[in-house]
């Protein structure tokens, strides 16, 4: 009998210990008017994007167009080999470029020698976003960082110090968010995530929330009706971003649970969240 009570006792300390790692940030007053924003609007996911208009993702027109349109925008930084802070999501060049080289190891004057998709684009500097982007705009950052270096979101805060826009910070890597939350704690902050286990350890992502605590969780779509999603909001209190959304059936779809809609290849009908 007493095995049996020690038994129970361990595994009621697991499902304690498991309930406080996936527990997301606090949310609060404050939290709530920040992330306001990007609730009002819908996100282009790396910019308002169409090949058919010569307009590649993550560009200088992309994103031109997503403000025109008063979208928000959903964009990747990342460092080039002279810590210069771009714009570009994969880690190499070769499906944007054609070309099968890091950008971590190359420098910013050399990624300006290729185009992306065969347009007249080039790679742009955060910086150079920044100054394209309205005040009102919401700026949804993803930091994309090479591992074991982590050094990006020092580097994106530096950047972003003179910025009175609107913004908050997203990443897959909860050490690039556990730095947000340790320095600029005022900052909102999410996780990604787009699976159930890490294929290595084959432990719920989730669990790691203890080292960033997000106030949003971005997933991918499919996941918005889950049961591990849907047992999340019985428990806690957090944003869901949903990404990426292709069709405006799917915005249907999910709107019950989702607040924060991450889109692209199409144009909502709507320009603001109903």
């Amino acid at each position: 009998m007493i095995f049996i009570y020690a038994i129970m006792g361990i595994l009621g300390l697991l499902i304690i210990g498991y309930l406080w790692c996936i527990m997301p940030g606090k949310i609060d007053y404050n939290t709530r008017e920040k992330i306001k924003p990007f609730t009002e609007t819908y996100i282009a996911h790396r910019g308002l994007f169409d090949l058919k208009l010569s307009i590649p993702e993550n560009s200088i027109p992309a994103f031109k167009r997503a403000v025109e349109y008063g979208y928000g925008i959903e964009l990747d930084v990342r460092l080039t080999k002279d810590e210069v802070l771009v714009v570009f999501h994969d880690d190499t060049l070769l499906r944007m470029c054609g070309v099968a080289k890091k950008v971590s190891e190359l420098t910013y004057e050399e990624l300006q020698e290729y185009t992306l998709q065969k347009t007249d684009c080039h790679i742009p500097k955060f910086s150079e976003v920044l100054k394209v982007v309205k005040k009102e705009t919401p700026l949804v950052i993803e930091i994309k960082s090479v591992k074991g270096d982590r050094r990006t979101a020092p580097y994106l805060d530096k950047e972003l110090e003179n910025f009175d826009g609107t913004y908050c910070i997203e990443s897959f890597h909860p050490l690039e968010i556990r730095w947000y939350k340790i320095n600029r704690p005022e900052v909102v902050r999410g996780i990604l995530t787009s699976k159930y286990t890490r294929k290595i350890t084959h432990v719920d992502p989730m669990v790691l929330n203890v080292f960033s605590r997000p106030q949003f969780i971005a997933y991918n779509y499919k996941m918005a009706h889950s049961a591990k999603f849907t047992f999340m909001r019985t428990v806690y209190e957090f944003y869901n971003a949903a990404w990426t959304i292709k069709n405006q059936k799917t915005i249907e779809e999910i709107k019950d649970v989702v607040q924060i809609f991450i889109f692209d290849s199409f144009i909502p009908e709507d320009r603001k969240v109903e």
